[in-house]
């Protein structure tokens, strides 16, 4: 029996009759849940009077007994809720589900279901006293025949209203299902949380803000699945796996924890399973994935097609398919809880029928971890592969333990290249050294033209890592070519790799110091062609960066589709395809191109990939986005998060953008000694980052120095800048920093934005050119429309920053409408940012002096001259002086007037 809020223990068969809930003040609070929109359905559904009710499907820990609380919790005072439960005991006893209800039944009810029927109905009622009756059956599929047929009685007959909770809705009996086919019960499935519900629930259940590594470790850990999501999540806080800074919980170093309150739950339904089924759970548990055609020789295929049915395994659509556990964290922790003996047995099972013992299997490193595990020797080859595989899949850790596993591998170069990426990837950089500058300085084994071209591309990435050796990084490349070319195996099939391989490595290096001519120039030796290979999606999207920053942003965008829709398809490294998705997300971000990369973000995020495979720009990309849209509660959450985590891992190249974007948000956000605390820290890092990362981060640090109220200097280096970036050819960011300094009022940075946005495509570009044209025109109306442009288009903050220049533009022509029309937008947006100096700041920066403004709001708040002299310590008559300035500026004739040009702005001044 399943009790609620009555004090009484579950089943003791006191009572099953559960009072409206009641949330005093006092109480839990009412708040949105995560799945409200649900739980509003269900109510609705339960309170329509049609049909007989909702019956809830989902898997064990999908939340549907939180939902079905929920909803019961809505129903009011006029809902009397009953529940009972099934289980695996109660549904070998007849009634047994519903045995604490006719407890309260004489004897003679129970002779016969009609009476027992009877004696249901009357009972019922007279507990509900002409309320309706909500019952509640938690784990229908569980429930006996009679209980069921019961159940489905008293729903068909109108005296209850049935919510129903179950895993499958085929394994509930028979009664209740008729209720479905016939449409009187509502079917709601419960899926497993996405990632955006995850990272709702979490930051709702635990407060404060999860970082996206954060939130998507737990997300792919628990599969969704809500129970185990938040079992998860308290674990890895109480280990410290996951940590709480100054607000945002971060993923620290450690990996995720399959231990404590999971791990029971996991073990406790691997014993619900049946013997065979359990074999070939744990033996995919161990192995990782296996082919589906191995498989079906050693196990029965009704165990292995009930555990399919039940969502445990997966069959892949790929040639050959492949099975394996659907829930990563639940083959982890079956595969840790097999004992030695029975592990060693599943694998002689396993190697007795596989015709290739020694090649690297579906299961990859997993599979070759279980051979070790269970004393297997394995081969160098196999050895080296599995390094290799676990390399490229982010898990450097593993891949040294299969190479410590061989001896003979401290020969063979293309072990200890395999060691040294292993240990670049644990931020071992000194054993990486040590292990690498032997095989080119003579003292090791002689080195194929692909080992050595790749030895060289690792070492010029430790070289990246430090401020004062990255340009040895650049001259180690660069110097490469000629000494290839001198190889005698330079025109055989391995210098051709070798040849690719470098000019790869040429063009990465091109981009990360921003010589885009460069790349342009080597599009026709690079594989940008044939997209079918990591190396072309690779190049392609190298080739993606160089357009958009040279001006031809459309031409990089329609690329850009083709490169990520092969990315989708060609099998990456975790480290390529890292790069290849932050790479653009920047992309769109620089040209404005705010939905689009939002929705990429969403859509790339939702993918069950490994966080390792997204990289920092999925950590503060929706930040960005938010910044842009003038959410800056929003933003500085994401950044905030995203720059905590960005820290956690150490030296990455995005802590200054995420920085100089937390100072720019708190800037416009009214946070000045945040903003310049945030400033002063950026100014502090050390570590260098890739050329455009490093532009925009400039561009967001002048904005802040903007907001800061060192406009004037803002102004000067954002044009410096532009002058630059056009000089080298950059002319997007030269664009962004010289649409930025015309934004903000200086006048010869308006009159070169038309000529610079005619050497750039796009959007971005257009509304730049329409912005210059409106500037010179003197045209209010024209600016208006490209300020609501920009703000359809995401870009609150050049869509607020047009909307100044519309103001200025009305009030020198005397156009009393256009003011009008134009301060009212101006005011709109600057209520969106928040701020409690925007609306006043507004008229100060476009039209009046800050004593003008001041003694404006005052006069508009219907404060008489003599108060506001005596409130600002002036006299009568400079008050009269200021207003008259006021009226002419703003060609006005009233203080009503004067009250309803300025509203909007009153209300967040600051004055005195």
């Amino acid at each position: 029996m399943f009790q609620h809020d009555t004090g009484v223990p579950a089943g003791s068969g006191k009572t099953d009759v559960i009072p409206p809930a009641h949330h005093a003040a006092g109480g839990r609070p009412d708040k949105q849940q995560t799945r409200q929109h649900i739980i509003d359905d269900v109510v609705e559904t339960l309170t329509s009077g049609s049909g007989c009710g909702v019956v809830l499907v989902g898997e064990h820990g999908a939340g549907k007994s939180f939902i079905a609380q929920r909803a019961l919790e809505q129903l009011g005072e006029d809902y009397l809720v009953v529940q009972v439960r099934g289980s695996s005991i109660s549904s070998k006893l007849p009634y047994g589900a519903l045995s604490v209800l006719l407890n309260d039944l004489d004897s003679s009810h129970l002779e016969h279901p009609l009476m027992v029927l009877r004696g249901l109905t009357q009972l019922l009622h007279a507990k509900a006293q002409g309320r309706t009756i909500a019952l509640f059956v938690d784990n229908a599929h569980d429930l006996d025949d009679l209980s069921c047929m019961m159940v489905a009685q008293l729903s068909a007959g109108g005296h209850v209203t049935l919510l129903a909770a179950c895993v499958d809705l085929p394994h509930v009996g028979g009664d209740i299902m008729g209720l479905w086919k016939d449409d009187l019960l509502r079917r709601v499935d419960l899926e497993p949380f996405d990632f955006a519900e995850t990272s709702a629930t979490l930051n709702q259940e635990y407060g404060g803000h999860f970082s996206h590594a954060a939130a998507r470790a737990l997300w792919t850990a628990s599969g969704g699945n809500a129970l185990f999501l938040h079992s998860l999540a308290r674990e890895q806080i109480k280990l410290g796996a996951i940590a709480k800074q100054d607000g945002t919980w971060v993923l620290g170093r450690r990996p995720i924890s399959l231990t404590g309150e999971v791990r029971d739950v996991v073990k406790a339904r691997l014993n619900r399973l049946s013997p065979g089924q359990r074999d070939v759970f744990e033996l995919l548990a161990l192995a990782g994935a296996v082919s589906l055609q191995t498989l079906m020789s050693i196990f029965n295929p009704h165990d292995m097609d009930t555990l399919q049915e039940r969502g445990l395994i997966q069959v892949s659509h790929e040639h050959p398919p492949t099975v394996r556990v659907s829930n990563t964290v639940t083959a982890a922790i079956v595969g840790s809880v097999v004992p030695p003996g029975r592990s060693a047995e599943l694998r002689r099972r396993l190697t007795a029928v596989q015709e290739t013992a020694n090649s690297l299997e579906p299961g990859g490193p997993t599979g070759v971890a279980w051979a070790l595990d269970c004393g297997e020797q394995i081969t160098p080859e196999l050895a080296l592969a599995a390094a290799r595989r676990a390399n490229d899949s982010s898990d450097p850790a593993a891949a040294l333990r299969f190479l410590h596993a061989v001896e003979e591998l401290a020969e063979m170069p293309a072990a200890v290249i395999e060691a040294a990426r292993a240990h670049l990837g644990l931020g071992n950089d000194e054993a990486a050294r040590r292990l690498l500058h032997p095989l080119v300085g003579g003292q090791g084994p002689d080195l194929t033209a692909p080992e050595w071209v790749g030895v060289n591309i690792l070492l010029a990435d430790l070289e990246h890592r430090g401020p004062g050796t990255a340009p040895a990084a650049s001259g180690r490349v660069l110097d490469l070519r000629p000494s290839l070319a001198d190889r005698p195996d330079a025109e055989t099939d391995a210098g051709h790799r070798a040849a690719a391989q470098l000019r790869l490595a040429e063009a990465r290096l091109a981009v990360q110091e921003g010589r885009y001519t460069d790349v342009l120039a080597m599009r026709e030796d690079l594989d940008v062609a044939d997209l079918s290979t990591e190396s072309g999606v690779v190049a392609g999207g190298l080739l993606c960066e160089a357009m958009a920053v040279t001006g031809n942003v459309l031409g990089a965008t329609g690329l850009a589709k083709q490169v990520l829709s092969a990315a989708a398809t060609v099998p990456m490294t975790d480290r390529n395809l890292r790069e290849l998705r932050g790479r653009m997300l920047l992309l769109m971000l620089l040209s404005a191109r705010f939905k689009e990369a939002g929705e990429f973000l969403a859509l790339t995020s939702e993918v069950p990939d490994p966080h390792s495979r997204l990289g920092g720009m999925f950590e503060i990309g929706e930040g960005l986005i938010s910044l842009h849209a003038g959410r800056l509660e929003e933003a500085l959450h994401g950044l905030e998060a995203g720059l905590w985590q960005l820290r956690t891992n150490d030296r990455d190249p995005l802590t200054g953008l995420a920085t100089a974007a937390c100072a720019y948000a708190n800037g416009l956000h009214g946070n000045a000694d945040e903003a310049a605390v945030q400033l002063a820290e950026l100014s502090a890092l050390e570590h260098p980052a890739p050329w455009l990362t490093a532009r925009l981060t400039r561009y967001f640090e002048l904005g802040a120095t903007a907001e800061l109220g060192q406009r004037a200097a803002a102004i000067r280096a954002l044009a410096a800048e532009a002058d630059a970036d056009s000089e080298a050819g950059a002319v997007a960011t030269a664009l962004l920093f010289q649409s930025a300094a015309a934004r903000l009022g200086d006048r010869q940075a308006s009159q070169k934005l038309g000529g610079l946005a005619g050497s750039v495509t796009g959007q971005f570009a257009m509304l730049c050119l329409r912005l210059a044209n409106g500037v010179k025109d003197a045209a209010s109306e024209a600016l208006l429309t490209v300020a609501k442009d920009a703000d359809a288009a995401g870009d609150a903050v050049f869509a607020r920053d047009v909307a100044r220049k519309a103001v200025t533009c009305a009030n020198d022509a005397g156009n009393r409408i256009a003011l009008r029309v134009a301060q009212r937008t101006e005011h709109m947006l600057d209520e969106r940012f928040g701020g409690p100096r925007n609306g006043v700041q507004a008229l100060t920066s476009s039209i009046l002096t800050a004593r003008e403004c001041e003694v404006a709001v005052r006069a508009a708040a219907g404060t008489s001259n003599r108060k506001i002299a005596e409130q600002m310590q002036v006299s009568v008559r400079t008050v009269e002086g200021h207003l008259y300035q006021v009226y002419a500026k703003l060609h006005l004739a009233s203080r009503s007037e004067l009250k309803d040009a300025i509203a909007g702005t009153t209300g967040n001044a600051r004055i005195g």
